[in-house]
């Protein structure tokens, strides 16, 4: 049996395969963003020996997490793929503030949890990712600690309210489709 066909084809009932797919299409996706990071770094000459260690740990752990999926224990996997994504996400945010595109990418673990988990979990994820963004923007507005990038009062005003409305709507759309699939209203 070829790699991709084992890889992509976990056993197991067509939820929890769904499901597995979700981690391991993810999990491919981040590993793949890791790598044009690295080779983007390479070319411009601005690549550090820490960023190809901090790449390749991060690349074992997601290797980890879909041997998992593929064995089975998806909702271990998904949930240490999403613990691991808003860890990460939020230190990234912390560092760079609200002017930085990367809180954007609280959108990753919220809709992993909203198709994975459903309506409920995907919400919970969408309030602790704006949790997370009202924290750093009233830090570092309220001079608590400087981030690498500029602070603005937009951060507060504008990005932090902007932000959980639109986590908010995102996993309540995924959330509402999901549950109506489950209950066989899309065909």
């Amino acid at each position: 049996m070829k790699f991709w066909h084992w890889l992509w084809f976990p056993p197991g009932d067509p939820l929890t395969r769904g499901r597995a797919r979700l981690v391991i299409f993810t999990c491919l996706g981040l590993v793949s963003a890791a790598l044009a990071l690295i080779l983007t770094w390479l070319i411009s000459g601005d690549l550090q020996g820490e960023t190809v260690v901090a790449g390749t740990v991060l690349a074992l752990l997601l290797a980890g997490l879909i041997a998992l999926a593929h064995r089975g224990r998806v909702g271990i996997a998904m949930g240490l793929l999403t613990g691991l994504l808003y860890l990460i996400i939020t230190a990234d945010v912390a560092a760079y503030g609200l002017g930085s595109p990367a809180a954007a990418a609280y959108f990753v673990p919220i809709v992993l949890v909203s198709c994975g988990y459903g309506l409920g979990a995907g919400l919970g994820m969408a309030a602790l990712s704006a949790g997370a963004t009202w924290a750093i923007a009233w830090a570092t507005t309220g001079g608590r600690y400087q981030p690498y990038g500029p602070v603005d009062i937009s951060h507060l005003t504008f990005n932090a309210p902007t932000l959980t409305v639109l986590f908010l709507l995102v996993a309540a759309i995924i959330g509402i489709w999901r549950s109506a699939g489950e209950r066989g209203a899309i065909t």
